[in-house]
């Protein structure tokens, strides 16, 4: 975990040696990535049951993918559900919906955008990602943005190889702020699929960039073993992912994850695990389409 903080931002722009060295063995990585195709990016609905300390029924979850489109772009739509359980609501009601819009061909989002509902708490959050600058500063939709952009400090990130401009609003009707992501950025729903690209190998480490809440980060995963996973969706061969996560994900808060991934090309997640403030939620595959 040490060497995390090496690499975990905050807001700063700057890029140091370590920083850089990982970046460039992502980019690497990368163009692996996009040599292969994915079924997942062509439809798939996985539906999750929710419990409290791995016994009490706390609710449901459903990631699917879908065709979409955005800025007269073929996409494929990310679409992340939770819901709470019924005997729940009276005490702490939970719907929360997420959507990326993610490249078919480049493996990274353009848009997301993020509603939730929790309690008396409401949230709600729109990012642009992987933008390109110069098309941004001649959008009059980006205006108060573009005005940011032009200026000094901007001017100067934005010429590092590594930094891209990201837009930020947690309105609908605000004003677009930006900010600085890495390059090839993911957001925190489509950094999950992008780990599902990744080839990965027993007892290594990747890193994944992604950008949330105005900050960006590098999230690092370790590969763990592998398991043999019984859920009702079916049996399933598996390889244990531990992420280090110091952004809040989509059903999940900052702190360690465990991801069970099935073996082979798609690495469907069956089994996710995390600590909350109080005791720990679990998340197992009832159903696949």
């Amino acid at each position: 975990m040490s060497n995390c903080k090496i690499v975990y931002g905050k807001n700063i722009y700057k890029i140091n040696n370590r920083t850089a060295e990982i970046l460039k063995k992502i980019y690497t990585q990368r163009k692996k990535i996009l040599r292969r195709r994915f079924a997942f990016l062509d439809g798939e609905k996985l539906t999750y049951k929710i419990t409290y300390l791995g016994l009490i029924d706390a609710g449901k979850a459903i990631l699917q993918t879908y065709p979409g489109s955005y800025n007269s772009k073929k996409v494929c739509v990310i679409k992340a559900s939770a819901y709470s359980a019924k005997w729940l609501h009276f005490f702490y009601y939970v719907h929360d919906k997420t959507f990326s819009y993610f490249s078919l061909n480049k493996y990274y989002p353009y848009f997301m955008v993020m509603k939730r509902h929790e309690g008396s708490h409401n949230d709600f959050t729109e990012e642009r990602l992987n933008v390109k600058y110069d098309k941004l500063i001649k959008s009059i939709k980006y205006k108060m943005a573009r005005k940011t952009l032009e200026s000094k400090k901007y001017i100067k990130e934005l010429k590092i190889k590594y930094n891209k401009p990201a837009l930020y609003k947690n309105r609908i009707n605000a004003e677009w702020k930006p900010y600085i992501a890495y390059k090839y950025t993911q957001d925190a729903l489509s950094a999950l699929y992008y780990l599902r690209m990744l080839n990965l190998k027993n007892n290594k480490s990747y890193y994944i960039p992604v950008y949330e809440n105005r900050k960006r980060y590098l999230a690092l995963v370790k590969t763990d073993g592998y398991y043999n996973i019984d859920t009702p969706a079916g049996k399933f061969n598996t390889i244990k992912i531990k992420a280090y996560l110091n952004f809040n994900g989509v059903f999940t808060h900052k702190g360690s994850l465990k991801i069970y991934l099935s073996t082979g090309i798609n690495h469907t997640p069956v089994y996710l695990d995390t600590k909350i403030p109080i005791g720990y939620m679990t998340a197992i595959l009832i159903k696949k389409k």
